[in-house]
Formats: C-alpha cells, structure tokens, sequence
C-alpha cells in the first residue's frame, strides 16, 4: 500500500468500515511509516479527543491506537493460522482417501 491510498483509509479504519484484508495492508503501512502513522495519530486525536475532553475523560491516544493495530495485526495472525490449518487437514484427508482408508 502507498502512502496516497493509506491516507485515504485513516477515516475508515478508525470507523472501522475497512476490510479485513484492506486493514491489515493499512496496519502494515502505518507501521513502516512515520507520516502516515503521524496522520493516523492526528485523526484519532480528532475522532476520540475531542468527544473524551467534553467529557474530561482521560485520554492516552498512542495506547488506544496502538490497542486497535494490535487487533489487526492479531486476526491476521489467527487467520493465517486458520488457512494453514484447513489446509493441512484438507491433505489429511486427501492422503486418507488416495491410500484408501475411506
């Protein structure tokens, strides 16, 4: 993903309203670049900020970013471990059917 098209998810990965593959190419950018990681952080700050200050919530925005890229990165992980385990069974079971045992 290019910095153009992150830039264009920030509001739709904040809403989260982006894909789940659209998403984890995003978290991705984010992590290997600072300006876009910057303008993630500004669109947070304006999203969640302003509503917490009315309230006089406490607000602590890289944790709570970090918390939602930290899910991403996380059903990434588990999906790819879900592939690779219906897979393996998937050659369990053709490996049974060709040597005969159903």
């Amino acid at each position: 993903m290019e910095c153009r098209e992150a830039q264009r998810c920030v509001q739709a990965f904040l809403k989260d309203e982006l894909d789940r593959r659209t998403a984890e190419k995003f978290v991705e950018h984010v992590q290997d670049c600072d300006e876009c990681m910057e303008e993630l952080t500004i669109e947070y700050l304006l999203l969640e900020g302003i509503s917490r200050l009315e309230n006089a919530d406490d607000i602590d925005v890289r944790s709570e970013l970090e918390e939602k890229l930290d899910r991403v990165r996380h059903r990434k992980k588990m999906y790819s471990r879900l592939k690779t385990g219906l897979f393996l069974l998937v050659c369990i079971i053709a490996c049974i059917y060709i040597l005969g045992g159903i």
